[in-house]
């Protein structure tokens, strides 16, 4: 992922919504947060980064509500017409990933892709991985 093999790439998310602050925030002031943070979690020194880069991504994550199953039944349903396609990841699927799924759906999409018939809407089913509020 990078030039030089005597170096490496970190990638950090700050999850907010498009109205906060740490949204509005420049792209340098972004870079410096993260290499702040990078350096109080003994990752990396300052004076070791070489670069960054910030991509905002809105509405990255879903977001559930009572009817979620029902729109998403209907959204699967749909994607069924539509061949050939491949769907993954939180904004492919609707569904909150950890990058451990979103390895595993990459996988299966490719095996797909090269002829194979596994289910990505299978992967990330485990409730310890979802989060819930009462």
């Amino acid at each position: 992922m990078v030039p030089d093999i005597n170096n490496s790439s970190l990638g950090l998310e700050y999850f907010c919504f498009s109205s906060d602050s740490i949204w509005l925030k420049t792209d340098q002031e972004l870079i410096d947060i993260a290499t702040s943070d990078i350096e109080e979690l003994k990752m990396a020194r300052s004076n070791e980064i070489i670069d960054g880069t910030v991509i905002r991504v809105p509405k990255a994550y879903p977001v559930y509500d009572h009817n979620y199953q029902q729109k998403l039944t209907l959204i699967k349903d749909y994607l069924k017409l539509i061949t050939p396609i491949q769907v993954i990841g939180r904004n492919g699927l609707h569904r909150y990933n950890n990058q451990d799924h979103s390895m595993l759906m990459g996988l299966y999409a490719a095996r797909n892709i090269m002829g194979a018939s596994l289910s990505v809407w299978d992967i990330n089913l485990e409730d310890e991985y979802h989060e819930e509020k009462s």
